[in-house]
């Protein structure tokens, strides 16, 4: 996702947890490929069950490419990123990537365990659907697991719609026009 061709809304930006963390929200770029591995690597099961809807151990490499290599104005993705031991590591990701329709765009966030109900997916989700509207995005979806409890509320804290998933009962369609 080269950065001329994304909206202003997409800059990078920091901002500073309550313990003093300064984290940065930044577009994905394929050079992130190794940092993004780590990050689903180090996400626990449940993590990686809530988010995939499956319990797998590490992206693919066509995932990975899939992940990092976006086309711009129909996906793009946002990293929390933070320094430790003078490197940067990826600490949460939302992205949004085709949907239902033309002017609906399909959306996913996760944050690492230990950094969760920190205000990260918030920050992100934030960003992700600004970007989404200078995308022409009209409307937000996605699927959550129906014992996804935080997701669930994450959504209705954004002024989602939820409904049961019409295919599967164990999951939650959720929708926001914007």
């Amino acid at each position: 996702m080269p950065d001329r061709d994304l909206p202003p809304a997409a800059q990078q930006e920091r901002f500073v947890l309550a313990d003093g963390t300064t984290v940065t929200l930044r577009a994905i770029s394929p050079q992130d490929a190794d940092i993004e591995q780590d990050f689903v690597r180090r996400l626990s099961p449940r993590s990686k069950q809530l988010r995939f809807l499956s319990g797998i151990r590490e992206l693919t490499p066509l995932m990975l490419a899939r992940f990092t290599h976006l086309e711009y104005p129909d996906e793009a993705a946002f990293i929390a990123t933070v320094e430790s031991d003078g490197r940067e590591r990826q600490v949460g990701v939302a992205r949004f990537a085709s949907g239902s329709s033309a002017s609906c765009r399909e959306f996913a966030v996760v944050v690492a365990d230990e950094w969760q109900g920190r205000g990260i997916a918030t920050a992100l989700l934030r960003k992700l659907f600004q970007v989404a509207v200078d995308a022409g995005t009209h409307a937000i979806e996605g699927v959550v697991l129906r014992e996804n409890a935080r997701m669930l509320q994450l959504a209705r804290d954004f002024g989602f719609e939820t409904r049961p998933h019409p295919d599967d009962p164990a999951l939650v369609a959720v929708r926001k026009d914007l």
